[in-house]
């Protein structure tokens, strides 16, 4: 049956000109237009979205060994750059992934058990070539591998990639990748000294060494030829995109251009689909934006925050703890996690990566697969990594988002001092203090044990399930809500067309709008990765300010002033034998109603390495933006550090709380507008937005900055960590 919206359009534009005065023909004409290029607009949108969602679903898939749906994912010219080498063809690669990577015959798919091979695709830089058929991405790649028993490694790079559309399925037509660190666990990424025998086994693990080329199973097509194989060499892997902070960097997508979209004799574009599938895209970014909301709440233990997030008959299940039914019942399983906000020393991050989402035709649930990665302990006590896949389910109740139901699948868990290769925990079982309302629905084990927990998505290019590993159990979970007819809920809340038309042009423009910030925030830590003083200005606006470690706030001119004789000593680019990587991640972005400004807060992951010392540290970015002559800039930058620690040790045995304060040869514009003290001092952090279920924006208080400082013992050493900068 014709809705009412179609039914008025196909009236409007199909009347001709004997029945139009001058008037009426050109609004028919302007209509038509508008329609045309809110086609495009939403063409464009959709094509970003896929394109993320083949990246990070490449992660999720290279993570298990899935070779038989990975392959699927290069167009038959592709060319692959690995660090194996260059590979020519989607024949080759398909080869390279089974006998080179997997070690597995051609069509035997799965990791196998006691084989961990994590690859995080992160920090998305996208952009959509002019025609939409081609397009580019930068992806940073964060690994981590080995074997109980055998070796632990750490590894990042970047892959700089080409897609091309055929059809309507977006592939990989080129991978380049431009290794950043490799290190081994035992040591971190410090730093070889050249100069120096290495002291000991330990150290000669890390020292440089000419290496024989490995022999593959399938020889690569071409050798590869890379003019900097990363640090502790200083390099740069090309930038595909003009700085953001320019037109031609700033637009994920160009614009259709002057000339008219709509010809005459077309059939009338339905504007309820695209009204509708402007929603669509516009509701992944706000469950991607929920996803990320929930771990912030996690990390500093607001459990009534939390609990909020879900439906009143929502449900939660972590690892093999059984299912916790209902808010009340969440909220009192999530108090078993620890008591209600953080406490000083306490490390809790819970860091929300690389979201897949899936919203359904009738605009009312949606699914999500994203990762989690884990850095938690006490100062003192032990440290623990750990990371695994949620595949959560929501709802959309009164035009908010909820969480129906939140899986979270274990991955691995293992002691800090120890590592992957010596320790291996398993999945955390049923409390007696609390029991479930009912038990796991699925039973499995986790690393040493290979386990892929269902995908809700079908492989993005081929349309069918993904292949699984024999043996493997796990299925996806049944709809915890029915669905509605598709569209139904909107067409009742869009009756009248021009307002149908508006409101979708307005929210395909916020989709746009969250898209270019995405880049923004993430070409921000690739530029502070490698010292790029100038590039890194460039994406401020031009009163812009910048607040960090307590060097006070640097505004307009100076900021730049700031970077180069502050960070950079005068120096710009990355320095031979010294990493500065700042992972950029877990963007909650918030766009006003015009479209004009925006906040977004994020989180910053440091890998330092200089002076032969190795450490890490993060910290909470609570960012303004403007859009300044059509293009997003930073009009403020303030970070909140929370934690720096040296490798050796990390956050639980060599944690500094010490911040550099404003330098004394180049004093800031103002001082500090906040007191920041990092772990084991705890303290709290603004979030630019109220809890987006409820509006709560009361938290659990926290001892004062001054207050815990006064028991922190004074450091008899340095631990090791340089500080953060």
């Amino acid at each position: 049956m014709r809705t009412v919206q179609g039914i008025v359009l196909a009236s409007l534009l199909c009347l001709t000109a004997p029945h139009l005065g001058a008037a009426e023909v050109k609004a028919d004409a302007d209509l038509r237009e508008r329609l045309a290029r809110l086609a495009y607009d939403v063409q464009a949108g959709e094509d970003i979205s896929a394109i993320k969602r083949l990246q990070r679903s490449y992660g999720y898939y290279l993570d298990k060994g899935l070779w038989t749906d990975l392959a699927e994912y290069f167009t038959e010219d592709a060319v692959a750059n690995y660090p194996a080498g260059v590979f020519v063809g989607k024949a080759s690669i398909r080869e390279h992934l089974y006998r080179n990577v997997g070690s597995v015959p051609i069509g035997q798919v799965g990791l196998g058990d006691n084989r961990l091979y994590n690859h995080m695709n992160i920090q998305p830089v996208v952009h959509l070539d002019p025609g939409g058929q081609t397009a580019k991405g930068r992806w940073r790649a964060y690994a981590y591998f080995g074997s109980m028993g055998g070796g632990a490694t750490w590894a990042e790079g970047v892959y700089e990639m080409q897609y091309r559309k055929e059809g309507q399925v977006w592939k990989i037509s080129k991978l380049d990748y431009y290794s950043g660190f490799g290190a081994p666990y035992a040591t971190g990424w410090v730093a070889p000294q050249a100069s120096t025998a290495p002291a000991n086994a330990q150290a000669a693990a890390a020292a440089p060494a000419t290496r024989a080329p490995r022999k593959l199973a399938h020889p690569a097509d071409r050798e590869r030829n890379m003019d900097c194989d990363g640090f502790p060499k200083a390099c740069i892997a090309p930038f595909h995109y003009a700085n953001p902070g320019t037109v031609a960097g700033g637009r994920v997508w160009a614009p259709p251009g002057a000339a008219p979209l709509s010809k005459d004799g077309e059939p009338p574009r339905s504007a309820e689909d695209l009204a509708l599938r402007a929603q669509r895209l516009r509701d992944e970014q706000n469950i991607e934006n929920l996803q990320r909301i929930y771990g912030y709440y996690l990390d500093r233990a607001q459990w009534d925050q939390l609990a909020d997030l879900f439906a009143d008959d929502g449900t939660i299940e972590l690892a093999q703890q059984g299912v916790y039914v209902g808010k009340k019942h969440v909220r009192a399983f999530l108090g078993t996690l620890g008591p209600a906000g953080l406490e000083p020393g306490w490390l809790n991050d819970h860091i929300q990566l690389q979201p897949i989402v899936t919203v359904s035709s009738d605009g009312l649930s949606a699914r999500i697969r994203s990762r989690e990665f884990s850095m938690t302990g006490h100062v003192g006590g032990k440290g623990q990594w750990s990371e695994g896949i949620y595949e959560n389910q929501l709802a959309k109740e009164g035009g908010v988002w909820k969480y129906v139901a939140v899986h979270f699948y274990p991955t691995f868990i293992t002691d800090y001092d120890q590592g992957w290769s010596k320790d291996a925990q398993p999945a955390p079982g049923p409390l007696a203090s609390l029991p479930p309302d009912r038990p796991p629905t699925e039973r499995y084990e986790i690393y040493p044990k290979a386990h892929v927990p269902a995908f809700h998505y079908m492989n993005p290019v081929t349309g069918r399930p993904t292949t699984y590993p024999a043996g493997n159990t796990s299925a996806v979970a049944a709809d915890a809500r029915p669905k509605q007819k598709p569209g139904m809920a909107f067409r009742k809340a869009q009756p009248d067309l021009q307002s149908l038309v508006g409101k979708a042009e307005n929210t395909v423009a916020r989709v746009k709008d969250y898209d270019e910030i995405e880049n923004l925030e993430s070409a921000y830590g690739y530029y502070l990765d490698k010292n790029l003083w100038n590039p890194l200005a460039d994406i401020f606006s031009r009163e812009g300010s910048i607040e960090l470690a307590q060097r006070g706030v640097y505004k307009g001119p100076r900021l730049r002033e700031f970077l180069f004789k502050v960070f950079g000593r005068g120096q710009e680019g990355p320095v031979e034998n010294r990493l500065g990587n700042h992972l950029n991640l877990q963007p909650v972005i918030t766009i006003a109603a015009d479209g004009n400004t925006a906040k977004v807060r994020a989180r910053m992951l440091q890998q330092m390495s200089m002076g032969g010392r190795a450490s890490m540290g993060g910290a909470i970015y609570e960012n303004e933006l403007v859009k300044e002559d059509g293009v997003w800039k930073f009009s403020k930058v303030h970070a909140y550090n929370t934690f720096t620690a040296g490798y050796t040790g990390g956050w639980a045995h060599a944690a500094s709380s010490g911040m550099p304060g404003p330098a004394a040869d180049f004093p800031p514009d103002t001082p500090p507008t906040a007191k920041v003290a990092m772990l084991p001092v705890v303290y709290e952090i603004p979030y630019h937005y109220a809890n987006p279920v409820t509006g709560r924006t009361q938290l659990a208080s926290l001892p004062s900055i001054d207050e815990q400082q006064k028991h922190i013992p004074k450091p008899a050493a340095t631990n090791g960590a340089p500080g953060v900068n």
